[in-house]
């Protein structure tokens, strides 16, 4: 059906026609209610004469239209224009990433880039049961700031979905990339992105996409693809039967990577989109170039700004062992330090069943076991590189991690003796693993947007979705009890709940805003470092009985083992930061800062003021307010300091009980602003005054953030749109 300039569908006046495919005629249309120009998108007759496509093509623009992805196109309406579907989506600019491949080499930092965002934006639509079936360079768009959007979920699910009953072969019709019609009953794809399973005509789930998506990759990085072929049975049997020639100038991670994706069985792919998003993403950060001249970099921001507010942050983490028996009475623990140098404080330390102990710290090479007997002034190298501890068997056998390290990313889960050998991997997109005393293993897995714990391995017995997770799952020295942690939420905020003999599962801890570590001590108790502020205090759960506090540090802790005597291997986090200033008046950087922790959050317009964060010695949050010229700081309040009103007059807090503050450092007054109805805020600016905010929060019956505009006047929030966003950054222009 071609439509004219000038008809309206509805409320969509056609402008011009933006292309012609197989499945439908593209327009460029005005949306005369909104006042923008959108796509309209008009299925071709020979689809829209099936009544029972027409319903399906309604359900699948439904589904994506839900879809609210950067990475994925918007899809914004849906109708029927004389028989005819048709649905609107967000117009792109840019071009197609089949024509930026024709132009030439694409760098591989940008290709990684864009790799990740399709991964990403594959997750989104798989989490919501999407499969698209189609991924190629015609159906990926870079837009003109760089970013890349996947392009038409639906109509491949619907083709898919109507697929006639019966074998398949590969002489079929399909989509070529020269835009062949396909017709109902054909297998569907395009021949050189087939995955194995869709060129033999079978039942395929996500891992299709990885395949085509792995595919695209290749041809980033190489120009060319990676199963030639002139015609269908051509690039079908290259496909089965063929290996893609080798990648050249790419790192050896990164060939290995893509040849995972490309793998012929399902089974051995990278299994999720989340998952190679996260190793696309662990890859571009290390192949982005080091600056070995911080100077150089300071003069080119001074180049760019009159004023900047810089944060400069160092921290020093070890291991260290505690001495902490149960008991009502009042603590003393003794410490001795574990690591001779600092570490992260998360890579994980156990205790050997002959009283030494195993961690994980950076080398040379990566991340490396380690080994140290407390008689002994030296640590030793256990040899297993890129590698990390994950637990320590009764039998001194590990169980030990590789892959990207994200908080809380899916990785390669092996066994190893403890006295050394290769690892044998024993499970994928595993999140943290325990031995129970006959030597199975727990494990937490990540996938998609599913958490679980399995004990054993392939048996669930605990679920979450998205945004919830789980981490840390511990064993009981009887082995007839679990221990794990469960974060409602996106933040570092948890629940320890305990998996009992009988299958049921119990929370039996508060909520805590920060908990990290979970363990079993003596008498069955669960320990656990935990805080409100920070995690700075390990707590204990004894079978019967009220929970105690056992230990309390001034800096963040981890609690990683506890021996059957009470001692306990604990990370200790000490992070200094250092606000900087670099601007007119100051010819070299001026330190602002008042606390170790300081957290920048605004600097005034005419950039004489500073406003910040930082925990004061009773590690409470304070907000100071700062000239930069270095004079003495004031203090504005108790909370997080998010925005100053124009003047400087007016700052703007947020407390860790998200109550909304207005507060004048002159006078001293304060206007408090309660909102009962959201359960954490992220960043908050002033709109148009200072009776007026917009802030991404999180309201108490929604687990995810979204923007609000907030009469700070009457104390009611009207949300600014439905889309999810990160808590933070966030900026409002003057005139909002």
């Amino acid at each position: 059906m071609r439509l004219a300039r000038g008809i309206h569908l509805g409320p969509y006046e056609v402008l011009s026609t933006l292309g012609t495919g197989g499945m439908a005629e593209v327009y460029r249309a005005r949306d005369t209610r909104l006042g923008r120009d959108i796509a309209l998108k008009v299925v071709n007759e020979a689809l829209a004469s099936d009544p029972e496509l027409v319903r399906r093509f309604e359900h699948e623009a439904r589904l994506a239209g839900s879809l609210n992805h950067p990475n994925l196109v918007a899809v914004y309406d849906f109708g029927v224009y004389e028989g005819a579907p048709y649905f609107i989506t967000e117009l792109l600019k840019g071009e197609s990433l089949r024509q930026r491949v024709a132009r030439g080499h694409i760098p591989v930092d940008t290709a990684l880039d864009w790799g990740a965002q399709l991964a990403q934006g594959l997750a989104a639509a798989h989490a919501r049961g999407i499969i698209h079936r189609d991924v190629k360079p015609e159906n990926v768009f870079v837009t003109s700031d760089g970013h890349v959007k996947l392009l038409d979920f639906g109509i491949a699910k619907l083709v898919e979905g109507s697929r006639a009953e019966g074998p398949h072969g590969l002489l079929e019709d399909t989509v070529t990339p020269t835009g062949g019609q396909t017709r109902t009953g054909a297998i569907l794809g395009t021949p050189a992105y087939m995955s194995p399973e869709q060129v033999r005509g079978e039942r395929i789930d996500t891992r299709t996409d990885i395949f085509s998506l792995g595919s695209v990759l290749y041809e980033m990085l190489s120009g060319r693809r990676p199963f030639p072929g002139g015609s269908l049975v051509e690039s079908g049997h290259a496909i089965l039967h063929d290996e893609p020639a080798a990648l050249e100038n790419v790192s050896p991670a990164l060939a290995q990577l893509v040849r995972r994706c490309l793998a012929k069985e399902p089974e051995a792919r990278i299994q999720s989109a989340r998952d190679l998003a996260f190793a696309l993403e662990m890859l571009r950060a290390d192949a982005e170039p080091r600056r070995a001249s911080p100077p150089a970099g300071l003069r080119g921001l001074a180049r760019r700004s009159w004023w900047a507010l810089v944060l400069v942050g160092v921290a020093a983490v070890g291991i260290a062992v505690t001495r902490l028996l149960p008991s009502p009475a009042p603590l003393s623990p003794s410490s001795e330090r574990v690591t001779l140098r600092p570490t992260d404080q998360s890579l994980a330390a156990r205790f050997t069943p002959d009283g030494r102990i195993v961690f994980s710290a950076r080398s040379a090479g990566g991340n490396e076991l380690f080994e140290r007997n407390l008689a002994s002034l030296s640590a030793q190298p256990l040899g297993l590189e890129n590698w990390e501890l994950a637990a320590v068997s009764s039998s001194n056998e590990f169980a030990v991690l590789k892959g990207p390290r994200p908080w809380m990313a899916p990785r390669i889960l092996g066994r190893v003796p403890g006295g050394g050998g290769t690892p044998r991997v024993v499970a994928e997109t595993v999140v943290d693993a325990d031995w129970s005393p006959s030597g199975d293993l727990a494990i937490v897995r990540l996938t998609g947007p599913r958490s679980s714990v399995e004990y054993p391995i392939g048996k669930t017995l605990f679920e979450v979705t998205a945004p919830a997770r789980i981490s840390s799952v511990r064993v009981s020295p009887h082995g007839d009890r679990l221990a794990f942690i469960h974060h409602p939420g996106p933040t570092g905020s948890g629940e320890v709940m305990v998996i009992g003999p009988a299958g049921k599962t119990e929370r039996v801890s508060r909520r805590w805003h920060r908990l990290n570590g979970v363990a079993w001590g003596p008498g069955d108790e669960a320990w656990y470092s935990a805080g409100e502020r920070l995690p700075n205090t390990i707590q204990a759960l004894p079978p019967r009985g009220a929970e105690r506090s056992l230990y309390g540090a001034l800096n963040p802790i981890f609690l990683h083992d506890v021996s059957p005597d009470g001692r306990a291997l604990v990370g200790q986090g000490i992070v200094e930061r250092d606000i900087v200033f670099l601007g007119e008046g100051a010819p070299n950087p001026r330190s602002l800062s008042v606390h170790e922790r300081d957290y920048p959050a605004r600097l005034s317009r005419d950039g004489r003021l500073a406003l910040f964060s930082g925990w004061d010695p009773q590690t409470q949050m304070v907000t100071m307010l700062r000239k930069t010229s270095g004079a003495p700081p004031q203090t504005v309040g108790p909370g997080w300091g998010m925005d100053l009103s124009p003047d400087g007059r007016i700052a703007l807090l947020v407390s860790l009980d998200n109550v909304l503050t207005r507060a004048s450092p002159e006078s001293g007054s304060r206007q408090d602003t309660r909102l009962p109805d959201f359960s954490e805020f992220g960043a908050a600016r002033f709109a148009g005054g200072t009776d007026r905010v917009v802030a991404a929060a999180r309201a108490r019956s929604d687990p995810e953030f979204h923007l609000y505009s907030i009469d700070l006047r009457t104390s009611t929030a009207t949300p600014v749109s439905d889309a999810q966003v990160d808590q933070a950054p966030l900026e409002v222009s003057p005139g909002a």
